[in-house]
């Protein structure tokens, strides 16, 4: 079992893609709980795109997914995001 993000976790890492090109991956785990909505907003400048992840053992979770993607959007603009959708905790689905 994990614990659920309480502010903001952080991972970095330089990768090589199929061309040779390196580049910089960023990942900002934000917690998703609205406690914390004031403080993650920030974590969006810069941004290309987002890992949506949701609970699949808690349906609020998932029905919060519209509002995280509208939030994402509204943060990360001019630019064009990439949404992806995960599905996470399905291990223990039973």
């Amino acid at each position: 079992l994990s614990d659920p993000t309480v502010g903001v976790d952080f991972f970095a890492r330089i990768i090589e893609v199929q061309d040779g090109t390196r580049i910089k991956l960023q990942l900002w785990d934000t917690a998703g709980q609205e406690r914390f909505r004031s403080i993650t907003k920030s974590y969006y400048r810069n941004s290309v795109g987002a890992l949506l992840v949701y609970d699949v053992c808690n349906r609020s979770s998932f029905e919060h997914i519209p509002l995280w993607m509208m939030e994402a959007k509204r943060h990360i603009e001019p630019h064009r995001p990439v949404f992806a959708l995960v599905g996470c905790k399905v291990d223990l689905v039973g």
